[in-house]
């Protein structure tokens, strides 16, 4: 996308706005609309690594991609004192950088040969040298403190235990039928957005400079590392490097268990080892010490509940010995240990903004600096932090915070696109009371050049989980920026269920689905038609997963609205209990499969008030979703229009449940943004 020229001002004016400093909008007037076109350009950073030397920061930079239809991801590279950055890969391919222990290389894993694998990269230059030729592919490699040796993850058939030519022998054979059909003797057979055909992710083992293939170090028919969504990587070596530790979950029971057990795998030859064996819920993350001798983990400790809390765990590795050495009343978000492995850095999640706590070893947990930080930071061997930066309507870019101070930017990857975007005013917070008195947040942001005393109409966004929340960072789906650009009020309410307010509130949403969580939606839209600058009477309301069961729930319980969106939404809790894959969600949310406790899945079920349906809707659903399966959106899209209400449905044939493809994503804001702009006009 071409971009005009900027002032400098203009570019002052938006790195104040990402920083968090509150400029004169005037002096740097908009030239051009926010769009979706806008939104896809941005360059999204993550996955930030220190070097050993703590001289450089590498990290991913992300760009959606309309001419290609895919994400452009490269590796850069900025040198932390001072300078610009510059892109360690060029190929739009390559992700997921780790320094080697020296310092002078990074492991990157690329599809830039056709499909994913490792490759090396010289930081002084010359060609990059790809490490792994797997039929499954490789992916999340890490290296040994010695830089001797790799690990790193494959898919692979189970029979075949290891052996690369068997797993594309059997994959050739497959191919070479003409029959398409599968069979399948056990759940999974289907995860998230692809069929399991038999596959699993297995850990394997890279010697550098041997002649041995990579060895696998996890046969069987289950994954190591268990699977889980945007955690990181579960496994790290030991800094001696005699073990790795991993995430694994037995295979019996899968589909209705969270029970994830940290397991030892030893070098040298030997069984893995249990090391949480006796807590029943679900433990991930490991991470060791610098010095070796202490193992953390995040733990959860009921099975079946997969929003349980997530606790930080210390394992002596000398006396065999566990603790919870924090409880933060909401989760433990991730590990960094501190260099001196005298405590561990994490997000917290507040009330919409994340902090960073210091938790000593002791489980004294100690904010790092009073002002919002990023959840994806690396530190620095003084403590310094280098974190990603946003808001709900501040593009990402990298800043620096030392302990007690302010976020200060040192990239400007968005500046120059953003410089003549107006995208208004920083989100207000709105707090209403709930049916119980219970206080509860929603963000408000209100759209750009609303002039003083006029209204606007009201959008009503209804996050997804339900165990989720609304959060002051940029975001790509359901982007609340994008919506008030057309002139609308947006309005995040974070109810019952919603994560960074105490795990009690999050608890509440538990078989109550469309009680107290409905009632306070209902609240806080009913606070903001309050409000001056919002003309009531003129309110959509729209969310994706969860926030589409509600939205569907609404449909039946109210016409207040004057339409409604509703993006990959449980419609009937029966028949998605029946085609959904991890059935430990159902199982907690409703108290057990369908058979055990019908009432509860006839309670909840939008389907059940169908005969109420009024509202005009726009039904949006993933093929490929097999978590909120796609009949889901066809039953909703039914009863709609077998009621005569107003309705079209939005089907994306090759998506999951999230659209990710770029010109999908395209066509999926213009006809939602569409939708409600031509639901919300002014009566005549």
């Amino acid at each position: 996308m071409e971009r005009t020229a900027v002032s400098t001002r203009a570019a002052l004016t938006l790195l104040a706005l990402i920083c968090g400093v509150a400029p004169d909008l005037a002096a740097a007037p908009a030239t051009r609309p926010f769009t979706p076109e806008e939104l896809l350009a941005t360059r999204r950073l993550d996955d930030l690594q220190v070097s050993p030397d703590g001289k450089w920061v590498v990290f991913t930079v992300r760009q959606k991609s309309l001419a290609e239809n895919r994400d452009l991801r490269d590796v850069w590279a900025l040198p932390v004192a001072s300078g610009q950055p510059r892109p360690i890969t060029r190929d739009g391919r390559s992700e997921h950088p780790r320094w080697s222990p020296d310092g002078r290389a990074l492991l990157v894993t690329s599809s830039r040969s056709g499909e994913s694998q490792l490759w090396l990269y010289e930081l002084a230059g010359g060609d990059a040298q790809q490490l792994t030729h797997l039929w499954g592919g490789a992916d999340g490699g890490i290296f040994s403190a010695d830089g001797k040796q790799i690990a790193f993850t494959s898919e692979v058939f189970p029979a075949c235990n290891g052996d690369d030519a068997c797993n594309r022998k059997t994959q050739a054979e497959r191919e070479q039928g003409k029959v398409r059909a599968r069979i399948s003797d056990k759940l999974f057979v289907r995860h998230w957005a692809e069929w399991t055909e038999g596959k699993r992710t297995h850990l394997f083992l890279l010697t550098l400079g041997a002649a041995a293939a990579p060895r696998d170090l996890t046969p069987g028919d289950s994954d190591w590392p268990t699977w889980r969504l945007g955690d990181g990587d579960g496994y790290d070596f030991a800094p001696d490097g005699s073990a790795l530790a991993v995430t694994h979950k037995a295979a019996a029971g899968e589909a209705w268990s969270t029970n994830s057990d940290i397991c030892l795998i030893p070098l040298a030859g030997g069984a893995p080892r249990s090391l949480s064996a006796s807590n029943r819920g679900d433990d991930a993350l490991p991470r060791f010490s610098p010095d070796g001798r202490t193992l953390a983990w995040l733990s959860q400790s009921r099975d079946g509940y997969e929003a349980d809390q997530r606790k930080l765990v210390l394992y002596d590795l000398r006396a065999g010995k566990a603790r919870v050495a924090a409880d933060l009343d909401d989760d433990v978000l991730s590990i960094t240990w501190r260099k001196d492995g005298k405590a561990i850095l994490t997000p917290h999640l507040e009330k919409g903004r994340f902090y960073l706590e210091s938790i000593a070893l002791d489980g004294k947990a100690t904010r790092v600096s009073p002002h919002p930080a990023g959840a994806d930071f690396a530190l620095l061997p003084d403590g310094t932090a280098v974190m990603v930066v946003s808001g709900m309507n501040r593009p990402p870019e990298l800043a620096r915070m030392a302990p007690g101070e302010k976020p200060k930017l040192i990239t400007s990857f968005n500046v120059e696109q953003y410089a003549g975007l107006d995208l208004g005013p920083a989100p207000e917070e709105l707090w209403i009371e709930g049916k119980d008195g219970k206080k509860l947040q929603a963000f408000l942001l209100k759209p750009p050049g609303l002039a003083p005393g006029a209204k606007a109409p009201l959008v009503v966004l209804v996050h997804g989980g339900p165990q989720g929340a609304w959060e002051d960072v940029w975001g790509m789906r359901w982007n609340p920026a994008l919506f008030a650009s057309r002139g609308a009020v947006v309005l995040m309410p974070n109810p019952r269920g919603s994560v960074g307010y105490g795990h009690a509130l999050t608890e509440q949403i538990t078989d109550d689905w469309g009680g107290l969580p409905y009632d306070d939606v209902m609240r806080a839209t009913d606070a903001a038609e309050q409000l001056p600058f919002v003309d009531a009477g003129r309110t959509c309301a729209a969310g994706a997963s969860y926030g589409g069961y509600l939205v569907d729930w609404i449909a039946g319980h109210t016409d207040r609205y004057r339409c409604l969106v509703t993006h990959d939404g449980v419609f009937d809790l029966r028949s998605m209990y029946g085609a959904t894959e991890e059935l430990w969600f159902p199982e907690w949310e409703f108290k057990g499969p369908y058979w055990s406790n019908p009432e509860s899945y006839a309670k909840w079920s939008p389907s059940s008030y169908a005969d109420k349906f009024k509202t005009p809707t726009l039904v949006v659903q993933g093929e490929l979703d097999y978590r909120v399966p796609g009949e889901q959106g066809l039953q909703m899209f039914t009863a709609l229009q077998r009621r005569g209400v107003e309705s079209r449905l939005l089907w994306f044939p090759d998506e999951g449940h999230w659209v990710q493809k770029p010109r999908n994503s395209q066509l999926w804001y213009r006809t939602v943004l569409d939708w409600i702009e031509q639901h919300s006009k002014p009566s005549r």
